[in-house]
């Protein structure tokens, strides 16, 4: 990998960053996913207990406040007295808001994978086309031009050295997304209609719990 970077000229620059932003990616992801999917779990279950014997939604421990069902349900819950359906469409919404919270920096994970490896292409033409130009100037043999070719094709080697792990990593962590979106959206499912049930006047179920 060093030697590519030596031998890639100026693409080694942008190619670079991007392998050092590719290892951030990857470990702020594996990481934030790994914390979000236990504090989902533990969330649900704290409050699948309390909603069952309760309709508002309780003040839940900080440090599980940020968890996604308990956001969602709190989007739910802040309407007040509102039909089942008008809860279930606010919850929704609160849902496409959490998927793009667990899809942080994907985005530019897969604009890492889908430039690399034509800016690397790009390097090998401009490399190709110095190799000719100084051929044709100075009346270099095949020997020297084979070599300076050769280094022109470090670039897109080292293009695809950075997209293939960063797109083997946006597909893993999309898969892991869309798992937990999945998850998310059966736990909001039981959820959401337990807001509000016994607290509507009159016996009406569709109440809302307290915000």
């Amino acid at each position: 990998m060093l030697n590519l970077l030596h031998r890639a000229g100026w693409v080694a620059f942008p190619l670079g960053l991007f392998s050092v932003l590719l290892l951030a990616i990857v470990m702020e992801r594996f990481y934030a996913l790994t914390q979000f999917k236990k504090l989902e779990l533990r969330a649900f279950d704290s409050l699948m207990v309390r909603l069952t014997y309760g309709s508002s939604l309780p003040t839940m421990d900080p440090a599980d406040a940020d968890a996604p069902i308990y956001r969602i349900l709190w989007a739910a819950s802040s309407l007040p007295y509102g039909p089942l359906e008008a809860r279930q469409t606010a919850a929704d919404i609160a849902l496409a808001a959490e998927r793009m919270r667990l899809r942080r920096y994907m985005n530019l994970l897969a604009t890492i994978g889908s430039i690399s490896p034509f800016i690397g292409l790009f390097g090998t033409v401009l490399g190709v086309l110095e190799s000719f130009q100084t051929m044709q100037n100075a009346g270099l043999g095949g020997q020297q031009m084979a070599g300076g070719i050769g280094e022109a094709l470090s670039a897109t080697a080292l293009g695809l050295a950075v997209a293939i792990p960063a797109v083997m990593a946006y597909n893993f962590f999309a898969g892991q997304v869309q798992g937990m979106v999945l998850d998310i959206q059966g736990h909001a499912a039981q959820l959401v209609p337990r807001l509000g049930i016994a607290a509507a006047p009159n016996g009406n179920t569709g109440g809302p719990g307290n915000a």
